[in-house]
């Protein structure tokens, strides 16, 4: 949150006392800056039209037109008077907005160009099996073309209407009043949000506005693991976007080559896809495995919690502001303020090295790589089947059961395996070493196994096929059928032996 309060304290004379001198009530009280510190520990608004919430279609298709154009003032237009909202978005000004970005715009659009992607490649299948589309060969490109195109362009176009609190957007940026009555109410964006959307990174928790932000949620709210609240790291969108992206392009590839019988299916397009792989899924490891060192910072960072370390922009710039004039200390009412919802700092500081302590490591643990997102960011490959799959078989049925039982081993069970399989990996080996040179080499380590693996299961699905074509008279389903039975027990027995994505 940026810093702003001096317009609305009055930026004539010193700058405001620190804590400690204001806990102890030394000199007269400021009547503004005890009206200024009830209406924000009170939660309510400073004027009525104050409350202002943006559309996340807005935030994602038309503010970074805005910021190319260096037009901060015009945010605020694109955001609207409304008496509720649906999130708080709670960000340190410290991390790029690229990642920040990217982050959001999976988390809200990632699901419907799932949906919509899959729907345009089975719509593609269809058309495929009526013989609308000719056909050459066995394989073809259509579906995962039809998906890569509906999934990218419901992802960039998507007009998803949640209302949000994002303070580029809905503090004006410009207009020195109008920012210092929406930085006294932001106890009242936070009370008439319904959940909190923290973008997690390093310096969140040393950001004095950013913890205040956390607090104000959590007096409102209350407390408790049902608290509709969302932490999720900057990098977790960026990291899936690039997975579904390298997928897509080198699914297209390999199918071109399939179908024009450059490149076969087995043993050497699955060498194919695992060697292409290598590059992009290496840079996935580094994150995920720079994400598990992370974890281990935040509970240092958060079990040593002290306001009186947090940083301030104010305190930071001396309480001088950028047009040299004295800067009045935000800090101080932030303080007051936690101190009327927690009693005291010292209850605040506890809560946040408990409470807030469990409920980060839970959301880290359970809530980053989750079954759903992987499957999402994994769907080229339900798309790349469909076209693999597609042959003039004399049973039609049979050829459809077998193409759901290679989408379901595939695309559901395998891949989200695989991924949580390599993600206990990397927690595990976090801390083998702390040079450029060793993490990349664990990251190598982590790609490889992963590839093993699958290039192990694609082996063995393909030889129980063989297997099941010479038992059966040249019928491979009960192959098919066998391979799905397997990897949903080997699933199940995995996801009850792992209660959490990490340990």
């Amino acid at each position: 949150m940026a810093s702003g309060l001096e317009i609305c304290l009055g930026a004539s004379g010193d700058p405001s006392p620190g804590p400690s001198e204001h806990s102890q009530g030394s000199g007269s009280p400021d009547p503004l800056l005890e009206s200024c510190i009830v209406i924000l520990a009170s939660m309510r608004a400073a004027s009525p039209n104050i409350l202002r919430g943006i559309r996340v279609h807005r935030v994602l298709q038309d503010m970074p037109r805005k910021c190319a154009h260096h037009e901060p003032s015009a945010l605020y237009g694109l955001s609207e008077v409304t008496p509720e909202l649906d999130e708080f978005w709670s960000h340190s000004w410290k991390t790029g907005p690229v990642l920040k970005y990217l982050n959001v715009l999976f988390l809200n659009s990632g699901l419907p160009a799932f949906v919509l992607g899959t729907l345009c490649a089975l719509l593609a299948f269809a058309l495929l099996l009526a013989g609308v589309i000719p056909v050459q060969g066995d394989t073809t490109v259509w579906c995962t073309a039809s998906g890569i195109l509906g999934y990218y362009l419901t992802l960039l176009l998507w007009r998803s209407r949640k209302l949000v609190f994002l303070d580029i957007a809905c503090i004006h940026q410009t207009d020195d009043t109008l920012k210092s009555m929406s930085l006294i109410s932001v106890g009242a964006f936070l009370k008439n949000s319904k959940s909190l959307l923290i973008l997690w990174d390093s310096t969140f928790v040393t950001r004095l506005w950013c913890m205040f932000e956390v607090a104000g949620f959590l007096h409102s709210k209350g407390h408790g693991k049902d608290l509709p609240l969302v932490i999720c790291p900057v990098f977790t969108g960026p990291v899936l976007v690039l997975a579904h992206l390298s997928l897509s392009a080198l699914l297209m590839l390999f199918l071109w080559l399939h179908s024009a019988r450059v490149l076969l299916l087995f043993p050497w397009g699955g060498l194919f896809i695992c060697t292409m792989l290598f590059p992009s899924l290496m840079l996935v490891a580094y994150v995920v495995l720079a994400h598990c060192r992370s974890i281990d910072v935040m509970q240092i960072q958060v079990g040593d919690f002290t306001v009186e370390q947090s940083l301030s922009d104010c305190c930071s710039r001396d309480h001088v502001s950028v047009k040299g004039g004295p800067m009045a200390c935000d800090r101080v009412i932030l303080i007051r303020c936690i101190e009327a919802w927690f009693g005291s700092v010292d209850a605040f500081e506890s809560l946040v090295r408990t409470e807030v302590l469990n409920m980060l490591v839970h959301q880290l643990s359970y809530h980053v790589f989750t079954y759903w997102r992987i499957v999402q960011a994994s769907c080229p490959v339900l798309w790349a089947v469909l076209d693999l799959m597609h042959m003039n078989y004399p049973d039609r049925i049979r050829g459809l059961v077998q193409l759901l039982c290679a989408a379901v081993s595939y695309c559901l069970l395998l891949l989200p395996s695989l991924a949580l399989i390599l993600i206990r990996l990397a927690y595990r080996m976090r801390r083998l070493g702390n040079s450029l040179g060793t993490r990349l080499l664990i990251s190598v380590g982590l790609v490889a196994s992963a590839s093993l693996m699958f290039g192990s299961f694609f082996v063995f699905d393909r030889q129980a096929a063989a297997v099941a074509r010479y038992l059966f008279d040249g019928n491979d389903l009960p192959g098919y059928l066998a391979v799905l039975a397997i990897t949903s027990a080997a699933t199940f027995a995995l996801r009850r032996r792992t209660s959490s994505w990490l340990p």
